[in-house]
């Protein structure tokens, strides 16, 4: 018998004990994992008295919530956490889905909310609009340009039970953050307020009432906020309308801008007075801007106009959509009105949003507050009127694979 012979039953023994190692490493690692998360299913055709299954699930994100804090409550979540399925369809959204600290997961056992593999899950925040039909009004019809009268359609928003549109606010830079007026949205995407002069153009700013005007560092003069500013030509005095009159612009500088309301218009002297609060910067002559939510001006495909006082909403759809003598069906018509986030999240940790479709708020998509380790992963946030996601102190958090895009805002704001 040769020297490796002699080694064989060694080696054979080493074998043995080394299985016996790896299984008992094994069953270890297997004893360590948590186990199976608890299953809970929602969908737009379930009920609130169902008990959360597969077969028979939930109607509401808030009854999901409430059984998983009943769960916990109880002591009856498993070490695997929850998953709260949510199949596909419309969730028309009035107000925030808010989590807390009640709500959270584990680093072990996360909650996670997650689409259906393959269906179409949207969180709404907004109203889908049908059956808009041509003007008859006389009166609305002699406010619109000629070029418009064929095309422009109606939608009566009182008459689908709907009355609080959200009031255009002061907004842009140095502002504090307030939700965006409600906007349309046509096949998914934004549509223009009627302004003029239309997208893509601007006025400048004729000049400043020189009394109260200061020099500046650059050779210029910067008018008092308080005192207004000039305009060019007599286009405002085609508008029947004032009362709810803004402007847009880069008032001072041409990284400051802000949405500001019209005060009051002299059509002799073509002074223009915005509204307090006042921005940061005075009116510079020369600068850009433009005049915006005048019906007079709704003369180009793709733009709309919102009449607070009747409810009455008015639209010319783009070009692709069918005539105005049919009423539309395809493609989809949005007002966004929700004017909080889809999703609040105060002081939780290890929750996840995935797969999810979140749209048409007035206000942010998600907003997260303190907590630890929440994950919104590859959702499509998008038409949204303040921020994709705002994450506000906490540590760990994420978002991850998600497009974003069609914001009032910005992005992701992570403090």
């Amino acid at each position: 018998m040769n020297a490796a012979s002699q080694d064989l039953p060694r080696h054979l023994d080493l074998l043995r004990q080394s299985n016996k190692t790896l299984l008992i490493l094994s069953t270890t690692l297997l004893l360590a994992l948590p186990g199976p998360a608890a299953q809970l299913y929602v969908s737009t055709t379930g009920s609130d008295i169902n008990p959360g299954t597969s077969a028979k699930p939930f109607a509401t994100l808030e009854r999901a919530r409430d059984e998983v804090r009943q769960l916990k409550q109880d002591g009856k979540l498993p070490k695997g956490g929850v998953t709260i399925w949510l199949r596909g369809g419309d969730y028309l959204r009035t107000n925030a889905l808010q989590l807390t600290a009640a709500d959270s997961g584990t680093p072990d056992a996360p909650n996670v909310w997650c689409a259906c593999k393959g269906e179409n899950v949207r969180l709404l925040g907004g109203r889908k609009l049908a059956g808009l039909e041509p003007i008859t009004d006389p009166a609305i019809l002699a406010r619109l340009p000629e070029v418009a009268r064929g095309h422009v359609l109606q939608a009566d928003l009182n008459a689908v039970g709907l009355a609080e549109f959200g009031q255009m606010a002061s907004r842009g830079f140095g502002r504090p953050q307030t939700a965006a007026h409600c906007e349309l949205f046509f096949g998914g995407r934004p549509m223009t307020l009627a302004r003029w002069p239309n997208e893509g153009a601007w006025e400048q700013i004729a000049g400043v009432p020189e009394a109260g005007a200061t020099k500046d560092e650059h050779g210029g003069h910067i008018g008092k906020l308080e005192e207004g500013f000039l305009y060019n030509g007599d286009r405002p005095r085609q508008w029947k309308d004032t009362s709810d009159l803004w402007v847009h612009g880069y008032w001072s500088w041409d990284w400051a801008n802000s949405y500001e309301r019209v005060a009051s218009i002299d059509f002799e002297h073509r002074l223009i007075k915005t509204a307090a609060p006042f921005g940061l910067y005075g009116f510079r002559k020369g600068q850009r801007f433009y005049f915006l939510n005048v019906l007079e001006e709704l003369d180009q495909p793709g733009e709309w106009f919102l009449d607070r006082k009747t409810g009455v909403l008015y639209f010319w759809p783009p070009a692709q959509a069918q005539q105005a003598s049919v009423p539309l069906s395809q493609p989809e018509i949005l007002l966004s009105l929700l004017a909080e986030p889809l999703l609040k999240l105060t002081d939780v940790s290890h929750v996840t949003f995935r797969g999810l479709i979140l749209e048409a708020t007035r206000s942010s998509a998600v907003q997260i507050h303190g907590g630890t380790s929440n994950r919104v992963a590859g959702c499509l946030i998008r038409n949204i009127g303040n921020y994709g996601v705002t994450i506000e102190g906490g540590t760990g958090h994420g978002v991850i694979s998600c497009d974003i895009f069609d914001t009032g805002d910005g992005g992701v704001s992570l403090e």
